[in-house]
């Protein structure tokens, strides 16, 4: 065997004891002892079965581990990718603006806005609490119109300078739509400046084809402290009480506050820039709400909730 085998006569032994224990021959005790050899049929068989299944188990310890690392909250989806296919961007918008759960926006185009109308329609009518703004390049026609009027948390705008395609929400995530590719990001310094680009550019003075429905009884949920704003003055103009509920922390000492005050109205800045929520609480109190980097009010508001009362 050794010279058949081209393997050292004191190394033999070893050779046939590992063959014994992989279940590949046999061995008769005695002196000397003998080796024979399983039928292929049977010794490769069960080989492959025991390879097989130790494989499977080393695979499945990995996939343990690797499950366990991804659901970490050290690992996160990427804060940046892209898109190459709109097809393929619109699904994941969609797919996106199924689980918003607060608030969100939106500069469009015409074309964007019929694709993405029916899945926006259908979300904000499960969840009549979350305010939406929607900016348009072009002006809207009549049959799309009728099909919005009936969203009462939907605010339609039209800015005919526009030409930043964007869609965030709940101050999460956001999608900017390039010429030939769509970005998709998470990531905190793109939403803010997004937020900014929408706020200043596409939302403070762009003409109101649609309006938030002032409903008593309805409460509305925000992130974006300005996005309640309408909400808010409509309400009081309405002669309603407006009850808000406000998490966020006091500008001056960066604590942590947590209150319930009246609306009383809001101040806007002579140029406008700033638009600030002036509230009351129970004691008499005047606070002054401003949203994302306040740094004149006494709140930064995270988040805010807007009850429309009798």
């Amino acid at each position: 065997i050794a010279a058949k085998a081209g393997v050292p006569l004191p190394r033999i032994y070893d050779v046939l004891e590992n063959l014994c224990i992989k279940g590949l021959v046999e061995v008769r005790a005695g002196r000397p002892r003998k080796y024979h050899a399983l039928p292929p049929s049977i010794a490769l068989t069960r080989y492959v079965k025991t390879y097989v299944e130790q494989l499977m188990s080393l695979n499945n310890k990995v996939v343990d581990k690797l499950e366990k690392i991804y659901r970490t909250k050290e690992t996160h989806e990427p804060y940046i990718w892209l898109s190459h296919s709109m097809e393929a961007s619109i699904e994941r918008t969609i797919e996106w603006i199924r689980q918003i759960m607060i608030d969100g926006y939106a500069s469009l185009s015409e074309e964007l806005f019929v694709k993405l109308l029916p899945a926006i329609i259908k979300r904000l009518e499960k969840d009549s609490g979350m305010p939406f703004a929607i900016t348009l390049f072009q002006y809207p026609d009549e049959k799309l119109l009728a099909k919005v009027s009936r969203i009462k948390n939907l605010r339609i705008l039209y800015q005919p300078t526009g030409y930043i395609r964007a869609l965030e929400h709940d101050f999460k995530r956001a999608i900017i739509y390039g010429k030939n590719y769509t970005l998709f990001t998470t990531e905190p310094e793109l939403l803010v400046l997004l937020n900014d680009t929408y706020y200043f550019g596409y939302w403070r003075n762009a003409e109101i084809i649609k309006e938030f429905e002032i409903v008593k009884g309805y409460t509305y949920t925000a992130k974006l402290q300005w996005i309640v704003i309408p909400i808010i003055e409509n309400a009081l103009k309405d002669n309603y009480t407006v009850v808000l509920n406000i998490v966020g922390k006091w500008v001056k000492t960066g604590r942590p506050a947590e209150l319930e005050v009246v609306a009383k109205g809001v101040y806007r800045s002579p140029d406008d820039r700033t638009r600030t929520i002036i509230g009351e609480t129970k004691s008499g109190e005047e606070i002054t709400i401003g949203g994302l980097s306040a740094s004149v009010e006494d709140i930064e508001a995270y988040y805010i909730i807007v009850k429309i009362t009798g």
